[in-house]
């Protein structure tokens, strides 16, 4: 993103095998604007990262602080924001909302609409990843403001995520997925990884692997199921994924539980 961008990515250094190259901190606002909103302020203890954030934001007054969802790579950092830039932070849950001083934070509420000058960030509420998950629709007036999707962990920019079950449902992942899909004209920004050209190809092609994964499972279960045998979960885990596919078991398990958790909400088990 350029200089000129009223999108500026600060990427936190906390790189690991599930927050990719690190946590994508935005920050929203063009250069004649006198507010910015900040997005997924990132991990506690990382003092440099807000320090490149404050740079970012100049002496421009942030309004709000915003979190995609409730995991402390994402809202570590919330506190220390909130005092630093004298913003209120603002979750999907009321858990994740701070105020300033007296004044209380209300929780994001899907189809919420927040202006920002020129621009407009609509709020979606997506889970799955988590059952508080959110993503940020971004529009503009001007004619080259092009229209993009904040969307956490919920798409990333590289390889896939992983639902938090049972906090977070493989059923309302597939239905949130399948309400990212529309959105053809906005491109991805990640919480995690770099930028896509396209949401809505993004969630088309997560939709179509959690699918063929479920497909997987199905065979799976049929077989054991022929030899009079029982797959749990962390059983299930290890078949699909193997040993070798460097998440840990505690991962595989959570994804395979969700996935045995929707074929039992569609009647199949």
């Amino acid at each position: 993103m350029s200089e000129s961008s009223p999108v500026q990515r600060i990427t936190c250094d906390n790189p690991s095998p599930m927050t990719l190259q690190g946590t994508n901190t935005y920050v929203l606002g063009g250069d004649q604007a006198q507010e910015v909103v900040i997005i997924d302020p990132g991990p506690a203890d990382h003092p440099v990262h807000l320090a490149q954030v404050r740079a970012v934001v100049g002496s421009r007054r942030v309004a709000q602080i915003l979190v995609t969802h409730r995991h402390a790579d994402h809202t570590g950092a919330a506190a220390s924001f909130g005092e630093a830039f004298a913003a209120p932070v603002r979750g999907h849950s009321p858990d994740q909302c701070l105020g300033r001083g007296e004044q209380p934070a209300a929780a994001l509420s899907d189809g919420e609409t927040i202006e920002l000058g020129g621009l407009r960030l609509r709020v979606l509420h997506t889970p799955g990843h988590t059952s508080d998950s959110v993503c940020f629709w971004l529009t503009g007036d001007a004619e080259d403001d092009e229209p993009a999707m904040f969307t956490g962990d919920t798409i990333l920019g590289e390889g896939t995520t992983m639902l938090d079950h049972p906090d977070g449902t493989l059923t309302d992942y597939l239905q949130s997925l399948e309400r990212l899909s529309e959105y053809a004209q906005a491109r991805l920004l990640p919480a995690h990884g770099p930028a896509q050209p396209s949401a809505a190809e993004a969630a088309r092609r997560y939709l179509a692997h959690r699918l063929e994964r479920l497909d997987q499972v199905r065979e799976l279960l049929r077989t054991a199921d022929d030899e009079g045998a029982t797959l749990d979960a962390t059983a299930l885990g290890e078949l699909i994924y193997g040993q070798r596919s460097g998440l840990p078991a505690g991962i595989t398990t959570k994804i395979a539980a969700a996935q045995l958790q929707h074929l039992v909400h569609l009647g199949e088990r």
